[in-house]
C-alpha cells in the first residue's frame, strides 16, 4: 500500500461549534452527521467522541472512535486504514493517531484516550478550541487497495445553548431566618417555559458559621447542563466573582445502551419514568463563597440597605443541533481549506479582546508602566495594581486603601515560593493556566484563596478533584480542612469512601497524628457511609 500522504482517500472533516458548552462531562457521545463512503461499498459512518468519563474512554482523555452503521451494504466486514486528527485553525495537524481495524456492521474502533482533556478545554485551549469550534478530522483508505479518487466531505454540528443574566436582590437579609427559603424561577426566553429554579436559604454550619446555600431544581428534562457564574454586588455596583459551577442534569443516562435498534425499549423506559419525572426532579446544591457572618461583617460594602444582590450568568443547553453535511468534493486537490473558513465570519469582537489581552501581557513581560512590586524571600516581581485590582477584590481593597506607608507600592509573599507567583501573575494576565501538577496546583489553590482570585481557585480546585489518587488522598483532606473549603473536602471524602482501603497504613497514621478528627471522619466515611 502506498504511504497516506500520495494514496487517494476519504476525507471527514467536521466542525463542532460551541463546543465548550459540552465543557469535560458531556455524558453521552457528540455523534457527527453520517457519512457514505462509496469507494468502501457504499457503507455509512459516523465520527463519536466522547468527553466525559465512560466505557468508551479514560478518565482524564477525550476518546475518539470511527464507527461503522448497521447500513444495506452487501459487505458484512471489511479491514480499513484510518487516521483521526484534531486540526487547528490553520489546517496544521495538533493530535492524530492511524489505525487499521475490522469493521462489521454496527462497530466502532478508535482511541479511548485521544488527547487529555485539560489541553482541549484549558491549558491548549485557544489551540484546540479556536472561536470555542473543535475540527476532527478522519481519513479513511482502503486496506491493500486503491481508491478510485480523493474525496472530501465537510459536516458541522452545532452544540445548542441559551444565555441568560439577570439581578437577584435579597432585602432584609441580615434578619432573613434560619432554613427560610427564598425562590428564583428562570423561564426560557424562547418559550417561556420553565427551566430551572433556584431555592436560597441560610442554614447553621460548623462552628455557628450560617452558611448561605443554593439548590438548583431542573424543571425542563430537555435541558442537558447548567452552568453559571454568580456575583455579589457591592454597594459601588462591582461585581466579585463568587461561585462558577457547571451541573449537568443526566436522567437520560439512567438508561443506556450502544444499539442502534432499540428505540422501541427507549420510548418504553421514558413512559415508565415519566411519572417519576414529574414528581422527582434533579436537585444540585451549593455553598456560597462567604459566610452571612463574613457579609455582615463587611455590611456597608456587601449588603447596602440590608440588601444582598447576586448577579447570575446563566447558560443552557438543550440539546445537539446537527446541522449536517455542508459540502462533498470529488476528485479536488489534496487541500483542507474549508477548515479554517469555520472559524472566521463576525469574530472582530473576540479579536479585539484577544489583542488587548497580549498587549497587557505584553506589558508586563516589558515591565513597563509597572507601578507595584511583589515580593516573596527571594524574589521581587513587578505588576500593575489596576490589573492585579481588576483580578482580586483583596487586592483592589489592598490598593484602593489610603496607604501611607512607604512601603505602600511593595507586597510581601512571605508565605508563598517563586513558582507559586510567578504561575499567579500569568494567569491574572493571561487567564490561563499551563502544566500544572499537584504540587503547583495546591500552592496556586492556597495563594488564590488568600487573595480571592475567584477564576484561579476554581481552576485549582478542578484539577486537584480530577486527579485524587491512592497516595494523596489524604493529603488532600487534610489541605481540604486547612483551606475550610467544604466541597472539596466532601470531594475528597467521596473519594475516600470508594478507595480507602487501598491507602497505605503509613497515610492513615500521618492523617490521624495530624488530626484525630479529621481521621475519625474520613474512617466513618469509609466503613459507614459505603
Amino acid at each position: 500500500m502506498a504511504s497516506e500522504g500520495n494514496e487517494k482517500c476519504f476525507s471527514f472533516t467536521w466542525n463542532i461549534e460551541n463546543m465548550s458548552n459540552c465543557s469535560k462531562k458531556f455524558d453521552n457521545a457528540i455523534t457527527s452527521p453520517p457519512f457514505v463512503v462509496d469507494d468502501l461499498g457504499g457503507t455509512q459512518w459516523i465520527i463519536k467522541v466522547y468527553a466525559r468519563e465512560s466505557k468508551k474512554m479514560s478518565k482524564e482523555s477525550l476518546g475518539v472512535y470511527l464507527c461503522r452503521k448497521k447500513d444495506d451494504s452487501p459487505v458484512a466486514n471489511m479491514q480499513v486504514k484510518y487516521e483521526i486528527a484534531f486540526i487547528g485553525k490553520d489546517g496544521s495537524v495538533l493530535v492524530s493517531e492511524t489505525l487499521t481495524s475490522n469493521f462489521e456492521k454496527g462497530v466502532g474502533h478508535g482511541f479511548p484516550a485521544f488527547v487529555k482533556q485539560e489541553e482541549v478545554f484549558d491549558t491548549k485551549r485557544s489551540i484546540f478550541l479556536p472561536q470555542d469550534i473543535l475540527t476532527v478530522r478522519c481519513r479513511m483508505w482502503k486496506n491493500c487497495e486503491s481508491m478510485l479518487q480523493d474525496v472530501r466531505c465537510f459536516a458541522r454540528t452545532r452544540i445548542g445553548f441559551e444565555n441568560r443574566s439577570f439581578l437577584w436582590n435579597l432585602e432584609n437579609f441580615s434578619t432573613l431566618e434560619l432554613e427560610k427559603k427564598c425562590s428564583y424561577l428562570i423561564k426560557s426566553l424562547q418559550d417561556d417555559a420553565s427551566m430551572v429554579s433556584i431555592d436560597f436559604f441560610v442554614t447553621e454550619g460548623v462552628n455557628s458559621d450560617e452558611i448561605i446555600r443554593f439548590e438548583l431544581s431542573l424543571q425542563d428534562r430537555a435541558t442537558e447542563f447548567f452552568t453559571f457564574r454568580l456575583s455579589l454586588v457591592d454597594a459601588s455596583g462591582n461585581k466579585i466573582l463568587c461561585n462558577q459551577e457547571e451541573f449537568w442534569f443526566d436522567w437520560k443516562n439512567r438508561w443506556e445502551s450502544e444499539s442502534e435498534s432499540d428505540s422501541e425499549c427507549k420510548i418504553e423506559w421514558e413512559a415508565k419514568n415519566q411519572n417519576a419525572w414529574e414528581t422527582e426532579n434533579e436537585i444540585e446544591k451549593f455553598s456560597f463563597f462567604f459566610t452571612r457572618q463574613e457579609l455582615l461583617a463587611n455590611k456597608k460594602v456587601f449588603l447596602p440597605n440590608d440588601i444582598l444582590s447576586l448577579h447570575w450568568d446563566c447558560s443552557f443547553s438543550k440539546e445537539i443541533s446537527t446541522d449536517g453535511i455542508e459540502e462533498v468534493q470529488y476528485g479536488c486537490p489534496r487541500t483542507e481549506s474549508k477548515i479554517s473558513d469555520a472559524h472566521e465570519g463576525n469574530n472582530d469582537k473576540i479579536s479585539h479582546l484577544n489583542y488587548l489581552t497580549e498587549k497587557v501581557k505584553h506589558f508586563y513581560d516589558k515591565k513597563f508602566l509597572c507601578d507595584v512590586r511583589l515580593k516573596t524571600s527571594t524574589t521581587t516581581f513587578q505588576a500593575h495594581k489596576v490589573i492585579l485590582s481588576a483580578s482580586s477584590s483583596a487586592f483592589e481593597t489592598l490598593f484602593s486603601s489610603s496607604m501611607e506607608d512607604e512601603g505602600s507600592d511593595c507586597v510581601n509573599f512571605e508565605n508563598l515560593n517563586d513558582d507559586t507567583v510567578r504561575r499567579m501573575l500569568h494567569y491574572i494576565y493571561t487567564s490561563r493556566v499551563d502544566d500544572l501538577t499537584w504540587e503547583s496546583a495546591t500552592g496556586l489553590y492556597d495563594a488564590a484563596n488568600k487573595y480571592a482570585i475567584l477564576g484561579l481557585k476554581h481552576i485549582c480546585f478542578s484539577y486537584l478533584k480530577n486527579n485524587f489518587s491512592t497516595s494523596n488522598a489524604l493529603e488532600a483532606l487534610l489541605f481540604a480542612d486547612k483551606q475550610a473549603d467544604c466541597d472539596l473536602k466532601a470531594a475528597v471524602l467521596d473519594y475516600i469512601g470508594k478507595h480507602g482501603k487501598e491507602m497505605e497504613n503509613s497515610g492513615w497514621r500521618h492523617l490521624m497524628n495530624a488530626n484525630g478528627k479529621l481521621a475519625a471522619e474520613a474512617l466513618y466515611q469509609l466503613f459507614f457511609e459505603n
